[in-house]
């Protein structure tokens, strides 16, 4: 799994047992948001704390005037660190967590009240994420009636963390190791995160909830209706993935949309981008020049070996990035392979953060959002149907090449699948859903697939390639369809298409 890209970035580059638990019914209790409040008394009688964003909150000084700087407006902004419950499904446990958050006021006289958000990963920064809205030109107008609030999800970033260090690199038991050591790693599933959602609803004195989720924030938003239909207020969800993103069948149709759009964006390399030097042709020369560099790996001024997994990674992140981003990606991975020292060392630094991957706490709450049964023969039937990609081992289909995919890894953490839950939206409130035809993050049929799953939902779909739809600095349509559902809960019309401008 891998996170959305541009809004983050913006911001890195600034510095900056309740019924309802476990492996709940997708039905939950009329009321859900009052039971939980009886259940944690506690922590629904605490009051926000807001203070200046400074180094307490892992905010450098001159915060406000860095954000200016990048284009956005965090004037007024106030950080909390928030108590929740250690973990909801368990009523008698009364140890807590801290939850990082951070508030921006509408900037216009008058709030419809508060937009909540979530952004990629799993592992991705709400607070920053919020932030990075900001700089967004055409999120001004939904800033404008909104106060915003983003908020680290448990066990990521500045909320309480999972903090796993061993000297295994065997995932299996890395991630063993790590629930063994860190009680949080049982209770950072999406279920959790969305129940987090609920009570800070709450404490902000909202009567509904409106939200925003992006990538994986669209799970949380999808969790949050699921659980809290009575709360509910506007949700629109950009680049959704299913209830069951986090199986192996998901994962599968993740890397194979990955290949997918690896293989345009090299063919595309002299027509789409104008390069001149164009480093490969497509999907088998990746393969090639992959194997030769896990033979030969280039070499970086800092010792950064470039092998083939470092430099599909490396491509992978690009597409993340507008057309220029993609373009420079191409231009520095022709110069390295044509032995440029100065490129392979660009290639290396950007890679020196992991690029586009998913951590082990990000891979924590994955396996705890997967369902209970990995759906195997689904699985294999899916790739028996729609064949296997040359860069995941295809086209033949074997036991060699079906085996990376067959992954129960997940198994080694004892509460593996407590969180995970089908969706529906049994309020009132239709949900507003994007889908990119060719996201290569989450692929465009998981969109349709939330849609029919919640019930009352629209599709928006987004013809063209990448990740996200609105507010991504890419389609006006896009943007304007999601600043009327929000301001005045239009919705666009059945079957409604947006283009790149």
């Amino acid at each position: 799994m891998v996170r959305i890209g541009g809004i983050v970035a913006t911001v890195t580059a600034i510095g900056l047992t309740l019924a309802l638990g476990g492996c709940a019914s997708a039905n939950a209790p009329e009321g859900a948001s009052a039971l939980q409040e009886t259940s944690f008394p506690g922590v629904y009688a605490q009051e926000i704390d807001w203070r200046e964003c400074g180094p307490e909150f892992g905010f450098r000084e001159g915060f406000e005037s860095a954000v200016a700087d990048a284009g956005g407006t965090a004037e007024g902004a106030r950080c909390a660190l928030i108590e929740a419950p250690l973990d909801w499904s368990d009523s008698g446990n009364h140890e807590t967590i801290t939850l990082s958050a951070v508030h921006l006021p509408a900037t216009g006289d008058e709030s419809l009240g508060t937009l909540f958000s979530n952004p990629g990963g799993p592992g991705g920064s709400g607070v920053d994420f919020a932030i990075g809205l900001t700089t967004i030109r055409s999120f001004d107008a939904v800033h404008e009636q909104y106060d915003l609030l983003g908020f680290d999800p448990r066990g990521i970033g500045r909320s309480t963390p999972v903090q796993c260090e061993n000297d295994t690199e065997i995932f299996e038991l890395a991630i063993a190791l790590c629930a063994d050591a860190n009680p949080l790693a049982d209770s950072m599933g999406s279920a959790q995160v969305a129940r987090d959602l609920e009570l800070l609803r709450h404490l902000m004195g909202d009567e509904k909830t409106h939200y925003a989720g992006f990538s994986y924030g669209t799970v949380i938003g999808a969790t949050y209706a699921t659980l809290f239909p009575e709360r509910l207020g506007r949700m629109m969800l950009d680049s959704a993935w299913p209830s069951d993103w986090s199986s192996p069948l998901g994962s599968h149709q993740q890397r194979e949309a990955i290949s997918f759009a690896l293989n345009d964006l090299l063919q595309q390399c002299a027509t789409e981008y104008g390069l001149a030097l164009c480093p490969l042709n497509g999907e088998d020369a990746l393969v090639d020049i992959s194997d030769q560099l896990d033979l030969a790996p280039l070499l970086a001024s800092d010792g950064t070996q470039i092998d083939g997994s470092l430099l599909s990674g490396y491509l992978t992140a690009a597409l993340y990035q507008a057309p220029s981003g993609r373009q420079t990606a191409l231009d520095v991975v022709g110069r390295s392979l044509s032995g440029e020292q100065a490129a392979i060392d660009q290639m290396a630094d950007a890679m020196s953060g992991g690029g586009s991957s998913v951590g082990l706490s990000g891979m924590i709450v994955r396996c705890l959002s997967s369902p209970r049964d990995p759906n195997l023969v689904g699985l294999y039937e899916y790739v028996r149907e729609h064949g296997l990609p040359i860069r995941l081992g295809g086209p033949e289909i074997t036991d060699e090449t079906l085996r990376p995919m067959f992954d129960l890894s997940c198994d080694a953490l004892p509460r593996s699948g407590d969180d995970y839950m089908m969706f529906e939206n049994t309020s009132d409130v239709p949900i507003l859903v994007f889908g990119v035809t060719g996201d290569h993050a989450t692929p465009y049929a998981g969109a349709q697939q939330m849609v029919a799953e919640l019930g009352n939902a629209r599709l928006l779909t987004l013809e063209g390639s990448g990740h996200i739809a609105s507010f991504s600095n890419r389609s006006t349509c896009a943007d304007d369809a999601a600043t009327a559902y929000l301001l005045r809960g239009e919705l666009p019309p059945e079957g409604a298409l947006c283009t790149d401008d």
